[in-house]
């Protein structure tokens, strides 16, 4: 590809980058980065091929890129969003001089978002101080993803299940389970949203729930991403 990127990789910008993939290397090489697999040091390779002695490190462009792409890398690993703080090292250990002026730049341009959680709990701080925060910066993509399903969450667990005369039918499925199974079962008939963790005992209580909600007449299904887990419910 034109500017000494790997020839492998321009199927992949092509489909990352659009028809015109090529001005918007030629603009910002260091966009490179938006095609998955590319390291930094690659899109460097690239840049200096393309812009010669004007491809530094202190490029506004390159601090940029490195941000979304850390960022990137932080998602992969099941983190949407990073601390200020961690994410202004990792721009120094790839090389970024400045690494506050690229986040900074990264945000005024749109290409991430910065936003504040709160630290501890509501009553912590004396009436006349403010609580503490952390300062967080993430992609939209995922942090409107987060919103969504914060929302999601937030109605079902502000939801109180009518139960009626059902309240009686779980509480008889619950006493027919055995040990934990039916603590859950009761949980769940009590509350809109329950989350339910454990170890290799714990994989047979959901299947006794799902039992249960069948034995009511109700409609419920299991979702599970192994094998042991489709064992489980079979």
């Amino acid at each position: 590809a034109q500017g000494g990127a790997p020839q492998g990789l321009a199927a992949q910008a092509a489909a990352v980058l659009g028809e015109d993939g090529a001005e918007v290397l030629r603009a910002d090489p260091w966009q490179l980065l938006r095609v998955a697999g590319v390291r930094p040091e690659q899109a460097d390779g690239f840049a200096r091929a393309l812009l010669g002695a004007g491809a530094g490190p202190d490029d506004e462009r390159r601090g940029r890129a490195v941000t979304v792409w850390l960022l990137e890398q932080a998602a992969l690993a099941g983190h949407t969003a990073l601390d200020l703080p961690a994410l202004a090292a990792a721009l120094g250990r790839q090389g970024v001089p400045d690494a506050e002026d690229a986040v900074q730049n990264a945000i005024s341009e749109g290409d991430v978002l910065v936003f504040q959680d709160a630290i501890g709990e509501a009553g912590d701080a004396q009436e006349d101080e403010e609580r503490p925060v952390r300062v967080l910066v993430g992609l939209e993509r995922y942090a409107l993803a987060e919103e969504s399903l914060a929302d999601g969450l937030a109605r079902l667990v502000n939801s109180v299940p009518e139960r009626g005369d059902a309240g009686e039918e779980w509480e008889r499925a619950a006493a027919s389970a055995a040990g934990s199974a039916a603590e859950l079962i009761r949980a769940v008939a009590g509350h809109g949203l329950v989350l339910h963790t454990g170890g290799e005992a714990s994989l047979a209580e959901p299947a006794a729930l799902l039992d249960a909600a069948h034995g009511l007449g109700l409609r419920a299904w299991a979702a599970t991403h192994g094998p042991v887990g489709r064992a489980r419910f079979a």
